[in-house]
């Protein structure tokens, strides 16, 4: 490569954004003048990556809870759009964040200009027919973290490599036996988006009343990534008078540490799982998205670490099982019972043997240069 490149970077969630600050390292490790412009989070803007907009306080999951958003995501993505034109950079790089990156693509596109998709849309796990094609078409090059993914897109005729999850490069997986032989601390990780936080954070508060009646000595732990959600979950918290930490600025506890957590259906249910973490998945959505959500789904389970199984290894309840009777029930037979935290432990190790090795920033990085020689 004659110059160093120009690069557009896009994510538009907390999860995106940390995949794209390890992606923005790993690119500037093999190309220290790499220039990178985007969309992200503070943890993108820490590895150099010059913010145009931070999306990542207006994530939401869901048709109802994304209409509060839309204005500040609408000005993002068209201040985007007129960079892309200004600008023309060497290359875009898509993170996630469905709904803007893939008419990002499509703008791209129309320029010229090389991209590539990176943590894919989960349009192999639900959707229209069509969408799983119109991804696949969306971008030159497709960087799938998983091994079914990448069959699914090849499938629908994308260009698909296999690269791994970055979750593997997170932290190592705590040892066999490491964690404490009795159970002390609980995670509560009720989301990274105000919606999440919002609808299970007074549940999983309710939970760890009912868990420090019966397990007085329990310790617990609240990350709270963004600053925007400080305020609320302080006050909730405080309103409890439960003794919980929270952990300010971390969008995970230290795993190590942690004996249970209590999660958001999400990548935190994988990152626990990676970690070899019991744990135990919620969520809930309006009415009218869950409706939508049934409708488009396409396997039984939203858990990815149940999905890639195909089976419940993480107990997960939806809607209106997300309750905090059923959640204590579950919370104490992980805590209580050697065996059952023995066999979710087993069901992990299967798990990290389908999500490859280490490395997937590294190879995501090496994919997106080659790509870049190839269009030169």
């Amino acid at each position: 490569m004659t110059r160093s490149p120009l690069l557009f970077l896009s994510a538009g969630e907390v999860s995106g954004d940390e995949h794209g600050a390890a992606l923005a390292q790993a690119l500037r490790q093999r190309q220290p003048g790499c220039r990178m412009v985007g969309l992200g989070g503070v943890h993108m803007r820490a590895q150099g990556v010059e913010l145009l907009a931070d999306l990542t306080p207006h994530g939401a999951v869901g048709l109802i809870e994304q209409w509060p958003h839309l204005p500040a995501v609408l000005a993002a993505f068209w201040n985007a759009r007129r960079w892309l034109a200004e600008h023309r950079p060497d290359a875009v790089v898509l993170i996630d964040f469905q709904g803007a990156n893939l008419r990002l693509a499509a703008q791209a596109r129309r320029l010229g200009i090389p991209t590539v998709y990176y943590m894919l849309p989960q349009a192999w796990l639900w959707g229209l027919p069509g969408d799983l094609r119109r991804v696949s078409r969306s971008a030159d090059l497709l960087l799938a973290a998983f091994k079914p993914e990448a069959e699914a897109y090849a499938a629908a005729g994308g260009k698909v490599t296999y690269v791994g999850h970055p979750l593997l490069d997170r932290r190592p997986p705590s040892p066999p036996g490491e964690h404490s032989p009795s159970p002390g601390t609980v995670a509560l990780l009720p989301g990274s988006r105000r919606h999440e936080v919002e609808s299970l954070l007074p549940i999983f508060l309710e939970v760890a009343r009912r868990l420090l009646a019966r397990l007085p000595d329990l310790r617990f732990v609240l990350p709270v990534p963004q600053a925007a959600l400080l305020p609320s979950v302080r006050a909730r918290v405080a309103a409890s008078e439960l003794p919980i930490a929270l952990l300010v600025g971390e969008s995970q506890p230290d795993w190590r540490r942690s004996d249970l957590a209590l999660l958001a259906s999400g990548t935190a249910v994988l990152e626990a799982a990676i970690h070899d973490i019991p744990c135990i998945a919620a969520y809930r959505v309006a009415p009218l998205t869950a409706a939508v959500a049934r409708w488009l789904l396409r396997g039984r389970h939203v858990t990815l670490p149940n999905i890639l199984l195909g089976r419940e290894a993480v107990p997960e309840f939806l809607q209106a099982r997300a309750t905090a009777e059923r959640l204590t029930e579950a919370s104490l037979c992980l805590l209580e019972d050697p065996a059952a935290r023995e066999r979710q432990r087993e069901d992990y190790a299967e798990l990290r043997r389908l999500l490859g090795s280490p490395g997937a920033s590294q190879r995501a990085a090496d994919s997106i240069l080659a790509t870049l020689e190839l269009s030169r």
